[in-house]
């Protein structure tokens, strides 16, 4: 845009110089003065010329930085506040008549700049510039005193014949131009972040949200390459599932399996937790994902044992609802636990899915599995509880318990009736 405006005023400055002058051109001795000008025009043209290539040219090449961004407005400024201030000493006048010298149009074409970087300090630094700038000029003493007369001094009324207004005509149209390019940019990143939003929406269905946000911001390759950390894992299983699901036809059980996986995933998304598959009735959430700190990691371990809780009264809830339309209660058993696990991305091109492995997976599945031997719906480790900080004291503690599997023993406690 720089470029443009440059040549754009280059071309109407040689056109007012070799165009014909009626009555034979100006005052022999405002002549010389008159010469100056076009030269001082010529030069500060071609400078703001140059600082659109520079600009131009580091943006191509990728060497240009944010910062620079003050560099090259302060150029815009310099631009304009040393043609006008070339004009008042070149042509002997007051600076009291800098408003009327053709430079100040060109003031919207910069301001209209601003529109293009949606930056308002950087907006407003040159807004404070131009302004100081202009008024340094026109009370600064520059020049002769003002004419006490009537009528203009001669060589103003230069500045009122027709290759100067043409010339403000000129940086009126381009101010326009500037802006009709401001909003077509602004349109267009308008539907580039409607698009995005519409891209993270869909990944959304398939993925945990958390998840799906860093995916759509390109972090594939991160998550790809996975990580092993510390999470809180929690697996829920709905009780004679199967048996109860031969009793019903494809529409209930349809129903019966969206509305418990809306009653853990209410329970999940309230606690903080990652719905990280649906298995039928069964489903796994884990805690922890963005643990950054200890505390952090402290909070995942309580968020699991606090969706657990709430997974039972969302069931408690859902069974008093089922009981009033004569449906069977509904009972689910819940194991959470608390340790290392990989958590990455696995798959091919085709298929990409974000998982959670390990030990602590497994041990987390198993005492799921251990609430039907115990006959209660809650089965925690110790490690949770040593992990959140909660005393298990109100729970019940099941001895040395070996799950199904391992060799070594778990600490458990089980919860609820």
């Amino acid at each position: 845009m720089r470029m443009v405006i440059a040549i754009s005023l280059a071309f109407v400055l040689v056109a007012a110089n070799v165009a014909p002058v009626a009555g034979g051109g100006p005052p022999a001795e405002i002549a010389e003065q008159l010469s100056r000008q076009w030269l001082y025009a010529g030069l500060t043209i071609t400078a703001y010329f140059l600082l659109g290539l520079g600009s131009f040219t580091a943006n191509r090449r990728g060497l240009y930085r944010p910062w620079m961004a003050c560099m090259t407005v302060s150029g815009d400024c310099a631009f304009l506040l040393l043609n006008l201030w070339l004009s008042v000493e070149n042509m002997q006048i007051s600076g009291a008549y800098a408003a009327a010298m053709p430079a100040v149009w060109i003031t919207p074409v910069v301001l209209a700049f601003g529109a293009l970087r949606f930056n308002p300090w950087l907006q407003g630094y040159v807004v404070a510039v131009l302004a100081g700038g202009i008024l340094g000029i026109a009370f600064a003493g520059a020049g002769t005193p003002i004419i006490r007369t009537t009528t203009p001094a001669a060589a103003l009324g230069l500045f009122f014949s027709v290759p100067p207004n043409i010339m403000r005509l000129l940086m009126m149209m381009l101010a326009g131009i500037v802006l009709v390019v401001a909003a077509f940019r602004a349109r267009k990143l308008l539907a580039q972040s409607i698009n995005e939003a519409r891209c993270r929406a869909n990944l959304t269905r398939y993925l945990p949200e958390q998840i799906a946000g860093r995916l759509a911001d390109g972090g594939v390759d991160e998550l790809r390459h996975g990580r092993r950390q510390e999470v809180a894992v929690l697996f829920t299983n709905v009780r004679n599932f199967t048996g109860q699901s031969l009793q019903m036809s494809p529409e209930a059980l349809g129903a019966f399996i969206t509305e418990s996986r809306h009653r853990v995933g209410s329970a999940a998304s309230a606690n903080g937790g990652v719905i990280d598959k649906f298995i039928g009735d069964a489903a796994m959430i884990v805690f922890g994902l963005d643990a950054k700190s200890p505390a952090y990691r402290k909070e995942a371990a309580q968020a699991a044992l606090a969706c657990a809780n709430a997974i039972l009264a969302e069931v408690s809830e859902w069974s008093v609802q089922r009981a009033a339309n004569g449906s069977d209660p509904v009972r689910v058993g819940v194991g959470v636990h608390y340790g290392e696990a990989y958590c990455g991305a696995i798959g091919d091109e085709d298929r990409l899915e974000f998982t959670v492995l390990g030990d602590t997976v497994n041990v987390a599945a198993l005492l799921e599995a251990f609430t039907k031997t115990a006959g209660r719906p809650i089965a925690a480790s110790e490690d949770v509880f040593r992990a959140s900080g909660i005393s298990s004291e109100v729970w019940e503690a099941v001895g040395p318990v070996a799950l199904r599997g391992r060799d070594e023993t778990t600490v458990v406690f089980v919860s609820g009736d």
